[in-house]
């Protein structure tokens, strides 16, 4: 596919950054947005976030986005690109009330992100299918949960959980082991920085080894 570049004008990077790109949502809305906060209390944790409510008196269907890896606000802000943001204003707008959060240790909830597992971040998915099930604009017999990325795997998480999840859906999430995420990834950026093959083979045996013995232990196994 061919790959044509141009150079941009100057006020590219600020001013007119958004032109031509309708990704970002512009007011007025046809449904209410709302600033909450729901706590983990497991974790001992609150979590903040945005609750879109459509138009009506509901109770209304309800999704909650569940962001990929490494520390997102609730709009999974990248690159100046907000696809939460989008995701929740598309669906609002179809009449699904949509939840989506800051992680733990991030923006404006509290916690550590540093450290957790992808064990901790179903806990906090968790807790906000209670928060919405208190809410009685909710439908509490259709809250459902989108995962994006690892928000794939904290999704199927929460339903081997708790049985009154309505719906999962998974937005580029893996098919395949941990072991092999890992194993692929650390292969391709190794690789993208040019790394030689010969030293390549070698960080893929040991990680390898590493993670064999990691899957072998004892659940809460100091392995240093």
């Amino acid at each position: 596919m061919p790959l044509i570049l141009k150079k941009q004008a100057t006020e590219y990077d600020n001013k007119n950054v958004w032109e031509n790109r309708p990704q970002r949502p512009v007011g007025p809305f046809p449904y209410r947005a709302e600033d909450v906060t729901f706590d983990n209390e497991a974790d001992e944790l609150t979590l903040a976030g945005t609750l879109t409510i459509p138009e009506g008196s509901g109770p209304h269907p309800a999704v909650i986005l569940i962001s990929g890896s490494g520390p997102q606000d609730r709009d999974e802000t990248l690159m100046g690109h907000k696809p939460f943001l989008v995701l929740s204003e598309y669906l609002t707008r179809r009449g699904i009330a949509v939840l989506r959060y800051d992680d733990r240790g991030t923006a404006g909830s509290t916690g550590r992100f540093g450290g957790a597992t992808t064990e901790d971040f179903a806990r906090d998915a968790s807790a906000a299918v209670d928060f919405l099930k208190r809410d009685e604009r909710i439908n509490e017999r259709e809250i459902g949960l989108a995962g994006h990325s690892e928000g794939g795997l904290v999704a199927p998480m929460v339903i081997g959980s708790r049985d009154d999840v309505a719906f999962v859906v998974l937005l580029a999430a893996t098919g395949v082991d941990g072991t092999t995420i890992s194993m692929t990834q650390s292969e391709a950026m190794l690789r993208a920085a040019g790394t030689e093959e010969s030293e390549i083979e070698v960080a893929q045996a040991v990680s390898r080894a590493v993670l064999d013995v990691a899957a072998k232990a004892d659940e809460g196994a100091d392995l240093t």
